[in-house]
């Protein structure tokens, strides 16, 4: 795994820095969520030896992290607006964040397909940093990933 994430590196002129493991939980935080972030940390960082891992585990689903960046949404579909009673609020708690999304989001209707380009506008728009709300395990991969050492490339 690490080989192969290292030479994928070399090959797109960048520099391997670590690997993050993400999975959906689909459940909300709770003892589960204790026992299977605390288990299955363990592999990746075995696996990557030396090299730093985080595993991502999204409780309920990562639409749930999704609403943390309600302002993403509309700059993904101007038309998709997160209501205001949904944001400030603890977002690993909801249940169903994406069927939530699917009933709320009809046009065009939300697809789980549009998550990475949410997350794309809320890191382009610099939204990851200031969370709308709460999700501890957001905030758990947040403190993990923080720690990891990013190498400076000098400017081509």
């Amino acid at each position: 795994m690490v080989s192969k994430a290292r030479g994928k590196a070399r090959l797109k002129a960048g520099e391997f820095v670590g690997i993050a493991v993400h999975e959906d939980m689909d459940a909300c935080p709770g003892p589960a969520y204790d026992t299977a972030r605390k288990a299955v940390s363990a592999a990746p960082a075995k696996a990557s030896g030396a090299s730093p891992s985080v595993y991502a585990l999204a409780a309920a689903e990562s639409e749930a992290w999704l609403l943390l960046f309600p302002e993403a949404f509309t700059l993904y579909r101007s038309s998709w607006r997160i209501p205001a009673t949904w944001q400030g609020k603890d977002s690993g708690r909801r249940q169903t964040p994406k069927e939530d999304l699917e009933g709320l989001l009809t046009s065009p209707r939300f697809r789980e397909s549009d998550g990475p380009e949410i997350a794309s506008a809320a890191l382009t728009k610099g939204l990851l940093a200031e969370p709308k709300g709460s999700n501890r395990p957001y905030q758990e991969f947040i403190t993990d990933i923080s720690g990891w050492r990013v190498p400076h490339t000098p400017s081509r």
